[in-house]
């Protein structure tokens, strides 16, 4: 069945199960095992599965060795009709980056790390500059959210009205320029429905509370659990996906602000982003984390979806990282 790429948000059942594949990060090696301990052979240069299809969550690149290996093969299963993807916010970093607006400039530079993760990426296409071009092009064309109605993906927070808004910016199955620039643009709604859907719900920390993390970068905010309500708990209970220890005392409620919680009677949603181990990978029934930290020396993982409406921990699958020293 073809899909109709104007409407990502909405797809119609296509009479298969699915496998949710966490965050890549440049890490082909463990990609390619993961498909072949799921079940997926290769086909004329694509990998595929004949009674199953593979959903990229986002974040496919940077940091791991194999980018563009990353890349051709993710590419190939979505031009083939065999996987779905969608952007996580290192493909947007790439994409702002080497977008030119108007006056020949990026359309965002990113932060110097993040700068030097996009470039290294650039470096392994060898010179060849069009076809480089020609992938950033296409990651152009990948949603930030699928909703199949049994269950939805994203890559780091659902909110049904940012989807619906982002998706109506799409055109022609693309995000054009002139949109990118509303998505870096401050002032516009698009703006926060696109750092929220790719980066989730953030909530600052007081100016007088030193949290540091494990670099010794003073942290000035911290992501939280987006499916809990935030009154009255502490920045402890709060905090999911955060490589530093909050203190277990309340948030002050000049803090809060309003937010849309995802609710427990809402279909399961699926995300990568937050780097979590093994055991906090779903934190509610319909809530699940498929990063399982790849790019820092932990796992790939993988959740095998057969129609159910709960999440079911036996589900996972997983493939160690490859040392390579």
């Amino acid at each position: 069945m073809e899909l109709n790429k104007e409407d990502s948000l909405n797809i119609i059942s296509e009479d298969c199960f699915y496998d949710i594949i966490g965050d890549v990060h440049g890490n082909a090696d463990e990609l390619e095992e993961l498909l072949l301990k799921l079940g997926y052979t290769q086909m004329y240069g694509a990998w595929h599965h004949k009674r199953r299809k593979a959903i990229f969550v986002g974040d496919f690149i940077d940091r791991g060795p194999s980018s563009r290996k990353v890349m051709e093969i993710v590419r190939g299963m979505v031009q083939n009709g065999y996987a779905h993807a969608i952007l996580g916010n290192h493909e947007l970093n790439a994409i702002y980056y080497y977008s030119r607006n108007g006056e020949g400039k990026p359309i965002k530079k990113p932060s110097d790390s993040n700068r030097k993760l996009v470039e290294q990426v650039k470096a392994e296409f060898n010179g060849n500059l069009m076809l480089f071009k020609d992938y950033v092009k296409w990651l152009r064309t990948l949603p930030m959210h699928l909703n199949f109605g049994d269950f939805r993906v994203v890559h780091a927070y659902w909110n049904d009205e940012y989807a619906t808004l982002i998706n109506q910016h799409r055109e022609e199955g693309r995000f054009r320029k002139k949109t990118l620039k509303l998505m870096v643009d401050p002032d516009h709604p698009l703006s926060k429905a696109v750092a929220q859907s790719t980066k989730g719900v953030e909530m600052n920390l007081p100016n007088d509370l030193i949290i540091k993390d494990s670099t010794n970068t003073r942290r000035s905010n911290f992501r939280i659990k987006w499916w809990e309500s935030p009154e009255n708990k502490t920045f402890y209970e709060l905090s999911y996906g955060n490589k530093f220890r909050l203190p277990d005392y309340t948030i002050p409620k000049q803090l809060l602000f309003p937010f849309k919680q995802y609710q427990p009677d809402e279909p399961l949603v699926f995300f990568g982003h937050y780097c979590m181990d093994k055991r906090n990978m779903t934190p509610q029934s319909n809530i699940c984390c498929v990063d399982s930290c790849i790019a820092n020396g932990g796992v790939l993982a993988a959740y095998r979806w057969n129609g159910e409406k709960e999440i079911r921990p036996e589900h996972f699958v997983y493939v160690k990282a490859i040392s390579r020293r």
